[in-house]
């Protein structure tokens, strides 16, 4: 074959300009109406979407994000305008630039028409975007039957996982206290034994001191959440019969240990806990190191307490393990300090006489040191929490607390592993009026701790000296103006006055 190489004449190139700008202007034309399409769509004008439709507008146009006209439609819940475009042959699984389809729209905007009508038109029930769940989940999640129902109809995976919890639709349901969800998805074999990933995690128990120091601080497990796990930690009581009807085990736990009843207890829903507890419930399960009752006095959730002493909680169980939640203003909830609490103990450190009197009216063990050996009078005479932020609580509260705990049997001359007494806490703090009790109630004013000091020595100490590596300048300024103030006033303090008065000696 010659190929010729004759350039072509003027009349030629004319024409192929011609050719070449009404192919252009024929492209423009069609860019213009697939705009105006979806205009029509956003102002609800269905004459001008079908005269659009009807010159041949592309009905799967797109706009910058990737959003189709019928995107817009189920957006705007305009059923109409998305009955137009199914039958003009819209693509009813197109997705946006996030992966979303307009059945997803349609099912975050919760119009169960719009749902019904896309599935009628064979929309994937289970397409999502990677950034979000199906469109059975956010139905679950709003709590929209007729959505879930048709969604199910339709063959959606009721078992489906989103990609970053792994959590079902059902957990969304149970959640977000929906019961007539979490039944309709239970009725047609819903997993209630599904668990989120699980994962490990380094925390921090209790006071870390400074950056880059691992004191305090723990490796747990962490998720591993069935959803009557979710029950109990969102006050769910309604779903939780649900799903223990459906078979899902009361006493099952996280991937950290705690039981369903545990984690009702940590965030005080106590309704919960009683559906657990009428259940079977272990009421001592402490799979984390803190049982119930723990968290029942931590919160001063005295109805829990009762309810779990009636089910026949042991009021002496220990806390073998610090907490890494938090509780009073950011305070940890139970540090390492506290290992060995009972939940009396707990309430001693909570200054809530209540409780205390009714874990004592229970059967407990008043008399039940912590690991270290301190007895619920001495925490409370500490008058702080142990945790990062300290808690100073009222001296009539210390003084009142500790009054209750010699009245329900704590011995004022127990002494911890370090030699410590009562007495020594409450010189430590200064306490007057506590002191004034101890003495009261025989506590012995020149007992010696294991470092030779009575509790008079103890009051005469000075300002304890900050940790210069965790804390600045001005911080170790102020440490030095306190420590010459206490060496002016050395001896003359009105704690050192009282314990001398008391016959106290260094």
């Amino acid at each position: 074959m010659r190929i010729s190489t004759k350039r072509p004449c003027g009349r030629s190139v004319g024409l192929l300009v011609l050719v070449a700008t009404l192919v252009a202007s024929f492209a423009t034309a069609a860019r213009a109406a697939d705009v105006q399409l979806i205009q029509a769509v956003k102002d609800g004008d269905a004459p001008a979407l079908r005269a659009l439709l009807g010159r041949g507008a592309d009905v799967d146009a797109r706009q910058g994000d990737g959003a189709t006209v019928l995107h817009w439609a189920a957006h705007l819940n305009d059923l109409d305008a998305a009955d137009l475009l199914i039958r003009a042959g819209a693509d009813v699984d197109a997705t946006n630039d996030l992966g979303v389809t307009p059945l997803w729209v349609a099912t975050t905007g919760g119009s169960a028409e719009m749902v019904s009508k896309l599935l009628e038109a064979r929309a994937d029930p289970d397409i999502a975007p990677n950034t979000g769940g199906t469109p059975l989940m956010i139905a679950a999640r709003q709590g929209n039957v007729a959505a879930v129902r048709a969604l199910l109809a339709h063959g959606a995976d009721m078992d489906a996982r989103e990609g970053a919890q792994g959590q079902t639709a059902l957990m969304w349901a149970v959640a977000r206290r929906h019961p007539q969800v979490a039944r309709v998805l239970l009725e047609v074999g819903a997993d209630p034994h599904a668990r989120t990933k699980s994962s490990r995690r380094h925390v921090l128990l209790c006071c870390q001191k400074s950056l880059g120091k691992t004191e305090g601080t723990v490796w747990i497990e962490q998720g591993g959440f069935t959803s009557l796990l979710f029950a109990a930690r969102h006050g769910a009581a309604a779903a939780a019969e649900l799903l223990l009807a459906a078979g899902a085990p009361v006493d099952d736990t996280a991937a950290i240990g705690t039981t369903p009843l545990v984690v009702a207890a940590q965030h005080g829903f106590h309704e919960v806990a009683e559906v657990l507890l009428e259940r079977g419930a272990d009421p001592d399960a402490a799979g984390a190191g803190q049982a119930a009752l723990h968290w029942a006095a931590l919160r001063g959730d005295s109805v829990l307490v009762e309810t779990l002493l009636a089910h026949g909680a042991n009021p002496d169980v220990r806390l073998t393990r610090g907490s890494f939640l938090k509780h009073d203003r950011g305070a940890f909830a139970f540090d390492k300090f506290l290992i060995g609490a009972t939940p009396f103990v707990v309430a001693a450190r909570r200054s809530d006489t209540r409780i205390m009197q009714l874990l004592a009216a229970g059967g407990a063990d008043t008399s039940l040191p912590l690991q270290d050996g301190r007895t619920a009078a001495m925490v409370a005479a500490g008058g702080k929490n142990t945790g990062l932020l300290r808690l100073r609580l009222a001296e009539e509260q210390i003084l009142e607390t500790v009054r209750s705990a010699f009245d329900l049997g704590v011995d004022p001359n127990a002494a911890s592993l370090s030699g410590d007494t009562a007495l020594h806490v409450a010189a430590g703090t200064k306490f007057d009026s506590v002191i004034r009790l101890l003495a009261e109630r025989g506590a012995l004013v020149n007992a010696r701790n294991r470092m030779g000091q009575t509790p008079l020595a103890v009051a005469l100490a000075p300002p304890e000296a900050p940790d210069g590596s965790a804390i600045g300048g001005a911080a170790l300024g102020r440490y030095r103006e306190a420590y010459a103030a206490w060496a002016a006033s050395r001896g003359q303090t009105p704690t050192a006055n009282l314990l001398r008065s008391l016959g106290g000696t260094e």
